[in-house]
């Protein structure tokens, strides 16, 4: 039997001062699925104000999970997922029981609850959670829809284990395309992880969605798919060539972040097509007076690679007098690329 619902339970009810952790590990322990069902609604009412407390009932919480007869795995994960908020090392090494359990039952309700539980240790332990990142994504794939934490997941992992979500490429590329708005920050941000890591992409489909979103008026959308082309460019710098207008035009954003991923994406274009930066001359150096040193220094660095060689007096000033280190750096590599 494999339901969420059933009978009506009485449950042991939490106070603010008390939490008998003692009676709710031997009430769990018991095979009577109602005992063990009334000790969950404990621990989750118990999760509010005393969530450390509850730490030690995670590898019988776990356990439950394998148990088909009992039916309210759903309030099992959203413990388990909310107690992953409050110590995910205490909760990663259940990471192989949870990822099995969400892959022989991906519709069941509480999937989304595991794969919230998942992204949690992913974004503290990627370790714990690196090697179920296939199977993870073949979840995703089979579920309706795309789950949230689930693609957060992916990104948490990319931060330190980019080779990692390989396998997650067509999914995210997928979600992606499905529905940009909702799947975009999470998905752009992983691509772009995998992209400028020394992983092989098994596809590059998703530049045409990330070149969509260049001009989104969603701060977070639009900056993470200028970010994502950017880092795609660092590896593949003619399959973002044809988004050097858009890009040019986002160099005169109101958003400093935007100028300065649009001025970087440029710039690794134009290491393989130096006329990329043709049509954004004038904005580039427009920037070396922005007030944002990250805009600066990248506008340096992709005049330097355009070889600008009316940036050469304002380059000079900048090498010589820029209150930032960074910047003084940028525009006396980028002098040099032009004398080269």
């Amino acid at each position: 039997m494999d339901r969420e619902g059933g009978e009506a339970i009485e449950r042991q009810r939490v106070d603010s001062d008390s939490f008998d952790l003692p009676a709710v590990l031997a009430q769990l322990d018991r095979r009577e699925p109602i005992e063990q069902r009334a000790a969950v609604e404990t621990i989750r009412d118990a999760l509010t104000d005393h969530p450390g407390a509850c730490i030690p009932t995670v590898p019988k919480l776990r356990a439950l999970l394998e148990t088909p007869e009992l039916e309210c795995h759903e309030s099992v994960a959203y413990c388990l997922a909310e107690l992953a908020d409050e110590s995910p090392a205490d909760v990663a090494p259940s990471v192989a029981v949870l990822v099995s359990v969400t892959d022989e039952h991906a519709s069941r309700p509480a999937t989304p609850e595991l794969l919230r539980c998942l992204s949690t240790v992913a974004a503290e332990r990627p370790a714990a959670v690196a090697d179920h990142a296939a199977t993870v994504a073949d979840v995703i794939d089979r579920r309706s829809g795309y789950d949230h934490h689930g693609l957060c997941l992916f990104r948490a992992l990319s931060m330190e284990r980019p080779a990692a979500i390989e396998p997650a490429v067509p999914v995210l590329t997928d979600a992606l395309a499905a529905d940009p708005e909702s799947n975009g920050v999470p998905t752009l941000s992983a691509l772009g992880r995998v992209a400028r890591s020394e992983a092989s992409l098994p596809t590059l489909e998703f530049v045409e969605g990330a070149m969509a979103l260049v001009d989104h008026d969603e701060a977070s959308l639009r900056n993470n798919a200028i970010g994502c082309l950017a880092d795609v460019a660092s590896h593949s710098p003619l399959a973002v060539e044809p988004a050097s207008t858009d890009l040019t035009a986002a160099l005169e954003h109101d958003d400093p972040e935007t100028r300065a991923n649009a001025a970087v994406a440029i710039a690794r274009v134009a290491t393989e097509a130096t006329a990329a930066v043709d049509p954004a001359r004038e904005p580039l150096l427009e920037l070396l007076e922005d007030d944002h040193e990250r805009v600066r220094a990248n506008a340096c660095v992709a005049l330097g690679h355009g070889r600008v060689e009316a940036a050469a007096d304002r380059l000079t000033t900048l090498a010589r007098a820029d209150p930032e280190p960074r910047v003084r750096d940028r525009a006396g590599w980028a002098l040099g690329q032009l004398s080269s």
